[in-house]
């Protein structure tokens, strides 16, 4: 195991109407002033955004509101709330929404501080220095943004990702009730997406890491447990607290600590949706991530077998390749990149461009570009 020097500061506020009672705490803590952002309208509709509002209001906070995050954000969305942020005096960006919604708040958040391009914090290693606070509403458990200190975004053909602790989040609501209406698609998908989260920590050739991989697993399993419950009944409460527990705790860091992490599944999905942002996310990795394991498998097999044995039940590496496969298609996830329509021609463009920045992707197995579009062939 690694050194490691882990600070999770964001405070958790879990359960039924959490989300009304946000003012007060943010009223606690000092703030004025706020912009709520949210994506499509659906937080509008179900009476999410009155909410929030009415516990502002209560608690004598003035807030602004923009609405129109979309699925794979952009950073000209974010740059049109960094402007609000500078020119109405902003303390704190309140995201209610998903992965989507928290990111761009995260985005605009580090840029409002920085007066260059937000660009340049995926681009070209410019560190993060300061950040206005970010709080969430959490209504699509999935990303695990809530807690993270990542941001993801889309920008001139490219998707991607930077880290920071200046954009962890400093409080984030997560009301299982909040999750009821979602679409079976988007269950479905953050399911997988919070799983994958906890794979790209969990497939480390670190030794030495049996306390953090045992809790991987356990989580794992309690996904793959209640994700088929909330396709039967999406508004499982009991459900949706196992889920909504995993998703915000699959990427707060904890899986990782003390090991080396992977992320090339991650990277190899950010192509795909990039190219075409009506991708999600989730399934895009439904699909990558067995192909993945099967490619790199000879890499450490200790640890494949641990994985088949100690979260799918199985006996053999392939066996638990195949039992994974079989979970994505009980979750209703495609098996082939030809379902999003992607032919060749764009598959070798997202390869070359998935390891064009630094030659390689993945710690597992380092993925040069002909190993990407192996990987993507594989399942095409």
């Amino acid at each position: 195991m690694l050194n490691f020097n882990y600070c999770n500061p964001t405070r958790i506020l879990f359960g039924r109407d959490e989300h009304r009672h946000l003012g007060t705490h943010l009223k606690a803590v000092g703030f004025e002033r706020v912009l709520i952002v949210y994506g499509g309208g659906s937080a509008v509709k179900n009476g999410t955004i009155a909410a929030v509002q009415a516990s502002l209001e209560e608690n004598g906070i003035e807030y602004f509101t923009i609405g129109g995050v979309r699925s794979n954000p952009t950073l000209e969305f974010a740059e049109k709330v960094k402007k609000i942020v500078r020119d109405s005096e902003i303390q704190l960006l309140l995201a209610v929404g998903g992965c989507s919604v928290i990111d761009t708040c995260k985005v605009a958040a580090a840029g409002a501080c920085y007066e260059g391009d937000p660009w340049d914090f995926f681009t070209k290693g410019v560190a993060i220095k300061a950040a206005v606070p970010v709080a969430c509403v959490l209504t699509i458990p999935a990303a695990g943004s809530e807690q993270s200190v990542r941001m993801v975004i889309n920008h001139n053909g490219l998707k991607l990702g930077t880290a920071s602790e200046k954009i962890r989040p400093i409080m984030s609501v997560v009301n299982p009730e909040l999750f009821f209406t979602l679409p079976e698609k988007q269950i479905a998908a953050g399911v997988v997406d919070m799983i994958s989260h906890i794979f790209e920590r969990y497939f480390t050739n670190t030794e030495h890491v049996d306390f953090v991989s045992g809790q991987a697993e356990a989580a794992i399993r309690t996904a793959m447990a209640f994700g088929p419950k909330l396709l039967e009944n999406p508004r499982d409460y009991d459900s949706w607290c196992q889920i909504g527990m995993v998703g915000s705790w699959a990427h707060n860091g904890y899986y990782g600590l003390g090991q080396v992490e992977d992320w090339a599944c991650h990277a190899m999905e950010h192509e795909l949706s990039a190219v075409d942002p009506t991708i999600t996310h989730g399934a895009g990795l439904a699909v990558i991530t067995p192909a993945w394991m099967r490619y790199v498998q000879s890499v450490n097999l200790e640890r494949m077998l641990r994985f088949a044995r100690e979260i799918m039940g199985k006996d053999t590496i392939e066996e638990g390749i195949a039992a994974l496969e079989a979970f994505y298609r009980e979750m209703k996830m495609p098996a082939k990149l030809s379902e999003f329509g992607l032919t060749d021609a764009v598959l070798v463009e997202c390869a070359k461009s998935a390891c064009a920045r630094t030659g390689t992707i993945g710690q597992f197995k380092k993925l040069a570009s002909e190993d990407v579009l192996a990987i993507y062939r594989s399942v095409a």
